[in-house]
C-alpha cells in the first residue's frame, strides 16, 4: 500500500493511497478505458467501498466468472432498469446500521441516459446519499455497439450504420452531465482517464458530497473495440477530446457549474476525430455540423459558469 503523504496533494501517485483491489488479468478489452477507471477508483477512495452495477461491459469482471472473482471488492448486480433504485436501498439500509461505508452505482451510457435514466433522476431528485459513475463510451458497446443517447452525431454504430440506407447517427447527443447538474445536487463533474488528477480531485469530492446527498461523475470512456481506434491510443483520444471541447472538464456545486480545465487554444474537432474508425465516413459538412454542436455546447457551460458572479437575483423590500 501506498503510505500516506502529508501536505497538499499536487502529483497523482499522491492520490493512490490504497492497494488495487483487481487481479492481474481481467477481461476486459485490450486498451480498454473502462480497466483503468475501475482500478483507479477503490485506490482513491478505498477499499471499503460498495459497487453496484447492471449488465455492462464492467459486469462480466465485477461479477466474476464461475465461482472465481477478478477483484476482492463487495460488488451487487442489479438489472438496468433499477440501477439507482437499488443503490438507494443499500445506501439507506447502511444509514440507518449506522454503517459507514460509499455506495457506488457504477454503469454505462446507456443505463444511466437511456434505460435506467428514470430512477436516476428519481434518485437526484430525492437526494440519495450513493455516487453514481457513468462511464461513458458512447453506446452499448457490450451488447452489439448499438447507439444510445450520448452517442454522438455522425457516428456510426450497429444500429446507425454507415452505408447507403444510413449515414451514421443523424441526431445529436444527450448532455448527461449538465441534465444531472440541473437537479441542483451537491455534486455533478465531468472526467477523464488523461487527467488523472482531475478525476482523483473530483472522485474525492464526490465522496465527501455524498455525505449531504446525490453525487454524479460523468466520465468519458473511449472504446477501442466499438470505436475502432488503436488500444494504444486510448490516452491519447480521451487528451485530444478534453483539447478540442469535445468532453470538457468541469464540476458543480448544488448546480453552480465551474470549469475546471480551460482550453486556451482549443482544436478542431476533426483532430479528435481523425483517431477514430466510427468517425471515418464524414465529409467537412458532417465535421462542421459536429464542430458546431461542440462550439455551442460549450459556450452554453461558459455561459453557465459565470452565471452566478453576474446575475444576482433583486432583493425584494416589501414586508
Amino acid at each position: 500500500m501506498t503510505g500516506k503523504k502529508k501536505g497538499k496533494l499536487t502529483k497523482v501517485l499522491d492520490y493512490l493511497k490504497h492497494d488495487d483491489p483487481f487481479s492481474k488479468g481481467v477481461a476486459f478489452c485490450p486498451g480498454c478505458s473502462l480497466e483503468l477507471l475501475i482500478r483507479f477508483i477503490p485506490q482513491v477512495l478505498g477499499n471499503d467501498i460498495v459497487i453496484t452495477g447492471t449488465p455492462s461491459c464492467s459486469a462480466p469482471v465485477l461479477l466474476g466468472q464461475n465461482n472465481q472473482s477478478w477483484h476482492s471488492l463487495s460488488y451487487f448486480g442489479t438489472l438496468m432498469t433499477g440501477a439507482a433504485a437499488n443503490a438507494t436501498g443499500l445506501a439507506r439500509y447502511y444509514r440507518k446500521a449506522g454503517i459507514d461505508n460509499t455506495v457506488i452505482c457504477f454503469n454505462g451510457d446507456g443505463t444511466a441516459a437511456d434505460i435506467g435514466f428514470g430512477n436516476l433522476a428519481g434518485a437526484a431528485e430525492r437526494n440519495e446519499p450513493f455516487i453514481y459513475i457513468c462511464y461513458d463510451n458512447e453506446g452499448y458497446m457490450n451488447t452489439g455497439i448499438q447507439k444510445s443517447a450520448t452517442t454522438p452525431f455522425g457516428a456510426s454504430t450497429t444500429t446507425t450504420p454507415f452505408g447507403s440506407a444510413s449515414k451514421g447517427k443523424n441526431l445529436r447527443r444527450m448532455n448527461l452531465a449538465l441534465k444531472m447538474a440541473m437537479h441542483k445536487i451537491p455534486y455533478t463533474a465531468t472526467a477523464t482517464m488523461s487527467d488523472l488528477g482531475d478525476l482523483a480531485k473530483k472522485l474525492l469530492k464526490a465522496k465527501e458530497a455524498k455525505e449531504r446527498g446525490f453525487a454524479f461523475l460523468h466520465v468519458f470512456a473511449p472504446c477501442p473495440t466499438g470505436w475502432g481506434y488503436a488500444p494504444e491510443n486510448t490516452i491519447e483520444v480521451c487528451r485530444r477530446a478534453v483539447k478540442t471541447n469535445y468532453f470538457p472538464l468541469w464540476e458543480a456545486e448544488n448546480g453552480k457549474i465551474r470549469m475546471t480545465k480551460t482550453v486556451k487554444k482549443p482544436k478542431p474537432v476533426s483532430t479528435y476525430t481523425e483517431l477514430i474508425k466510427k468517425f471515418a465516413h464524414l465529409n467537412e459538412a458532417d465535421l462542421q455540423i459536429l464542430q458546431d454542436d461542440v462550439d455551442y455546447e460549450y459556450c452554453m457551460l461558459g455561459g453557465l459558469s459565470v452565471l452566478e458572479a453576474e446575475c444576482q437575483l433583486p432583493v425584494s423590500t416589501e414586508d
